[in-house]
């Protein structure tokens, strides 16, 4: 499996992890009877203990990925672009949507993005190398620019509003300091300065002339996001968003009546909106926020020539989209109809005459592809055998979306996976906690979380306090609560509303978790011994403040070194990170200062590579531990923060289902010989014994 595709493979092994605590009971709060949220629980349980009870699916067969992926329409509504494995290469094609032909771009386009230019005429194709263009009408590529390492060039992006450039940022030293430098680039190879700033911008809009004319980027000591209009005269600021608000434009029209500028922004409200500058003007205008008042905005559709908006997602559990005229809302509802709990993302040619339609759900293998014929409403399905699905949608499992009070009474999101044909009320209950803690579950498809639902155990993903998505006052609320309380808390209550609603057996419950979430399954098992059966963590620090120290000294893919540092990112989210009483605080509580009262099983994940979390800091973990209750370690030598390689990304994936098989005996695939030796080879000496024992 290439690259890329590997990538993706990753993203839906982890798509949500993060952490639990406390001893049920102390804070099982039934709903009140008729309650919305009891009858859906009520509902759903029914259906999932009605359901037929599915075949153990292979874990091979649930990490398979379609050969066919990376679909994109062409701004002129003429083309498809996909890419397609074949014999362990990474083919780029094109497919012409009137004659249903068919022709290869690239023949490995394994390092290579794909861009649209945006008149539709031209793929943009960066690498690692500099800028390659293939022209459609020729169908012919050529390389037009190979990047300055000396001047740290590299593919920023395109803006479709002006179709015949792309962009290259520099990064160069000038007296001490770094420049950044913003280049336009034809299709011929030919550049031009766009703009030269003191620190990395984050959003840019040029106009048809391929001019800059609005930007965001970082200001002031406190990393603000500014968006500014550009003029000959300089740049004039129009919104300033302080941490953790985020604020970026996103649209612009001109006519005679003057300019109109469009932004996704918080602008110093709790969700981010769709709001709209008209020019002359002072004061920005909330064209949109989302009617239930829980969720940012995710998502936008402009009219052509961005005259107007057409339609806004957000995703407060699935997505849900809202159109502006009557005809848009027609055709949301239509195709709602169509994909009733389906998350749909929309791409749209230039005359909104063509839309490329992506649903997907929890219990699809693939997400599926369209074609919407707008004067037509008509609706034709694309690359459907070759992206035919493994697994059919009737033994894998949909998500429920799930409320409940915090011990503060605070309202907390999250998402539910029943397993079928079980008594509810004894199957094993398991928390998948999500990284960050600046992150969130969508409640999408994800390898672990079907590979243990498809074993009989209920997986829990909750959208603890500090998750993104639900708006500030959201991601701020844990003001640095990581330790025993706080988050903690968060899962713990979520977890006893679950069971006094007779979803789960307390005897059988376990946390699981990957980078944060994995700091938050240790911290779990650490102060709630009592409760959990199990703990899966990777990549897990086990002190908090110490790897965020770690992080700001050495740096690392952590954290961009353009972007605020850890002492203004960390207090800009409420985390006191310059008062010496939370890093007190965090040590005293952190999984390490605990190691030797662990009488919990632990089965660690580790990649040698770790640019984030120290592989010293678990391997002194391991070595401190008690003895009695000595965890398994498994080190991968080829891995960083999280596996890439297929083999590497199985071995974690079976450490998870051979864990739970071990403690809840719901089954696991036997590893392969090439995996079992890997395993073999890599776990730690004096590691808990999961090999023999599966």
């Amino acid at each position: 499996m290439m690259q890329k595709n590997l990538s993706a493979l990753v993203a839906t092994m982890f798509a949500a992890i993060a952490f639990s605590t406390a001893s049920v009971g102390e804070s099982q709060s039934r709903v009140v009877d008729n309650d919305p949220q009891e009858l859906t629980l009520q509902v759903a349980a029914s259906s999932a203990e009605k359901s037929e009870r599915p075949i153990l699916i292979p874990r091979d067969d649930l990490m398979q990925r379609a050969d066919l992926y990376d679909i994109n329409l062409s701004p002129d509504g003429r083309w498809l672009s996909y890419r397609r494995e074949n014999d362990q290469r990474n083919e780029l094609w094109l497919h012409n949507i009137a004659s249903g032909e068919d022709n290869r771009v690239m023949a490995n386009s394994e390092d290579a993005e794909v861009e649209w230019s945006g008149d539709g005429k031209l793929l943009w194709l960066p690498d690692n190398k500099g800028l390659a263009v293939f022209d459609i009408d020729s169908m012919k590529g050529r390389r037009i620019v190979r990047y300055d390492a000396d001047r740290g060039q590299r593919f920023w992006g395109v803006d479709h509003n002006a179709p015949n450039v792309a962009i290259l940022r520099e990064k160069i030293p000038v007296k001490g300091e770094w420049r950044y430098r913003y280049l336009a680039v034809d299709g011929s190879g030919k550049t031009r300065l766009l703009r030269e700033t003191e620190r990395t911008l984050l959003h840019l809009l040029l106009d048809q002339k391929g001019k800059l004319r609005y930007a965001s980027g970082y200001d002031g000591e406190k990393f603000d996001t500014v968006i500014w209009r550009f003029e000959k005269k300089g740049r004039h600021e129009l919104m300033r968003c302080p941490l953790p608000q985020q604020c970026r434009p996103v649209a612009f029209h001109e006519s005679d009546a003057g300019e109109i500028l469009w932004a996704l922004a918080h602008n110093g409200e709790n969700l981010m909106s769709l709001q709209r500058l008209k020019g002359g003007a002072i004061e920005w205008h909330i064209v949109h926020s989302d009617p239930r008042g829980i969720s940012d905005a995710v998502s936008l559709l402009m009219q052509p020539g961005n005259s107007d908006w057409l339609a806004l997602a957000y995703r407060p559990d699935r997505v849900e989209w809202y159109g502006r005229t009557p005809a848009m809302k027609s055709h949301l509802e239509k195709l709602r109809k169509q994909f009733p709990r389906a998350n749909l993302d929309f791409t749209t040619s230039n005359d909104n005459e063509r839309w490329l339609l992506r649903a997907s759900k929890a219990n699809w293998q693939y997400d599926r592809y369209f074609l919407y014929d707008v004067e037509h409403q008509s609706l034709a399905s694309i690359f459907s055998e070759e992206r035919k699905a493994l697994i059919p949608s009737a033994h894998l499992i949909e998500s429920v979306a799930v409320n409940w009070q915090g011990k503060d009474g605070m309202t907390l999101y999250g998402y539910l996976y029943l397993p079928k044909g079980i008594p509810l009320a004894r199957a094993p209950l398991i928390a998948i906690l999500h990284g960050g803690p600046y992150n969130r579950s969508n409640g999408d498809n994800d390898v672990a979380t079907q590979l243990l639902v498809n074993r009989g155990y209920i997986v829990f993903k909750p959208n603890f306090r500090a998750s993104t998505g639900h708006g500030v006052n959201y991601v701020t609320a844990a003001r640095g609560d990581f330790g025993k309380e706080g988050v903690l808390d968060d899962i713990i209550s979520g977890m006893d509303y679950l069971l006094a609603n007779g979803i789960g057996d307390k005897n059988k419950q376990a946390v699981l978790g990957h980078s944060f979430g994995g700091y938050a399954s240790l911290l779990a098992v650490t102060h709630y011994q009592d409760r959990f059966v199990f703990a899966v963590p990777s990549a897990a620090p086990v002190d908090m403040a110490w790897t965020m120290a770690d992080i700001a000294i050495e740096g690392g893919s952590a954290i961009s070194s353009e972007g605020p540092p850890i002492d203004i990112l960390f207090p800009g989210y409420g985390v006191p990170y310059g008062e010496p009483t939370w890093h007190e605080l965090m040590h005293r509580d952190s999984p390490i200062a605990h190691a030797d009262e662990l009488n919990v099983p632990v089965y660690l994940w580790a990649g040698a590579k770790d640019d984030r979390v120290a592989l010293e800091s678990l391997v002194r973990y391991f070595a401190e531990s008690n003895a009695e209750f000595k965890p398994a370690l498994l080190i991968d030598p080829e891995s960083g923060h999280s596996p890439r390689e297929r083999l590497n990304v199985e071995a974690l994936a079976w450490l998870i289902e051979a864990s739970a098989d071990k403690h809840f005996g719901g089954g696991v695939t036997p590893p392969s010989r090439e995996l079992e030796k890997f395993l073999n080879k890599n776990f730690q000496k004096g590691s808990a014994g999961l090999l023999e024992s599966n």
